[in-house]
């Protein structure tokens, strides 16, 4: 059913005739879902499986480079012979992107920044924070649409000296280019 009203909603944004690209006074609307999945050693016959969701809202304040902001569900389930874990996180980043080659080129490579605060609604008091670096493909199926096949490396930080992490994920996502109104 959600897979249904999302196609809908991309061909209805796809067959509009919006001519809007990667330059000055353009916004950058859309998102990504990362994956990550770990095996560990045979003695301890663990599994890790991690996914980030990532909604966001960008504005190019010159030709190919977007400032924004983007929030980010985090969801990690462990699983060995010794134990079982499930850690989620919503964060908020400001972001910056960068796009590589010049604007009229229908695939482009670009690089992205961000560093994120936890949201205090799941009930997790040590203020942990992450820092982002990923980069990407990002092909333009129109002049407004463009999929993106994107790494991220994320090292994730809290005030608890024993919790933290340095992650890379293999991500997919969407951006909507809309012209300033």
């Amino acid at each position: 059913m959600i897979m249904k009203h999302l196609f809908f909603l991309i061909a209805i944004v796809a067959s509009l005739s919006l001519n809007a690209q990667i330059t000055k006074n353009n916004w950058l609307v859309g998102g990504s879902a990362a994956f990550s999945y770990t095996r560990t050693n045979p003695e301890i016959n663990g599994r890790l499986f991690e996914m980030n969701l990532s909604p966001n809202i960008g504005y190019f304040f010159w030709d190919k480079l977007a400032f924004g902001l983007r929030s980010t569900y985090n969801l990690t389930r462990g699983k060995s012979d010794l134990n079982r874990s499930k850690t989620e996180r919503v964060m908020l980043a400001p972001f910056v992107r960068y796009y590589l080659l010049e604007a009229d080129r229908d695939i482009n490579l670009f690089v992205e920044s961000a560093y994120g605060v936890q949201i205090d609604i799941l009930g997790d008091r040590r203020n942990p924070e992450e820092f982002l670096i990923k980069g990407g493909l990002a092909i333009f199926l129109n002049s407004s649409i463009a999929f993106e096949i994107a790494l991220s490396y994320i090292n994730y930080n809290s005030k608890d000296q024993f919790v933290g992490d340095h992650t890379v994920l293999l991500g997919f996502g969407l951006q909507i280019h809309l012209e300033k109104l």
